[in-house]
């Protein structure tokens, strides 16, 4: 894609004409890019609504990714297997059944490669991707 920018502001994307595998057309989720950035309600912050309650409260990214991280942590720890019987043998297995991991199209390579291995450490194996479908 090809963005254009004015005043630190996000005013076109397209596709790149001169891009070998799609020769500037965009997919149905490349042509969304941009209403969904320039919206007015697109989140810019996180939010949190607590249980019970009817209102999304602003939080920091800092309480976001320590609450995200906590939740994760949780349900790692009461899921966990650590072994399981095969043929009559316990063998080691470390893993949760618990956890899954979904990629996008619109993620890069490398962004894949990261979340792979974020799904490993946390011990899934319930990764998918959405490009294959």
């Amino acid at each position: 894609m090809i963005a254009a920018v004015r005043d630190g502001k996000l005013i076109s994307l397209e596709g790149d004409y001169d891009h070998i595998v799609n020769r500037g057309s965009l997919c149905v989720k490349g042509m969304s890019m941009f209403p969904t950035h320039a919206s007015p309600r697109r989140n810019q912050v996180p939010r949190y609504r607590a249980p019970g309650s009817d209102k999304w409260v602003e939080i920091s990214w800092q309480d976001a990714a320590e609450r995200i991280a906590k939740k994760i942590k949780k349900v790692r720890d009461e899921t966990w297997i650590g072994t399981e019987n095969v043929g009559g043998k316990d063998v080691p297995v470390n893993r949760t059944d618990a956890i899954a991991f979904l990629g996008g199209a619109q993620n890069t390579n490398e962004e894949c490669y990261l979340f792979q291995k974020a799904a490993r450490l946390f011990g899934t194996t319930y990764i998918e991707h959405q490009a294959r479908l």
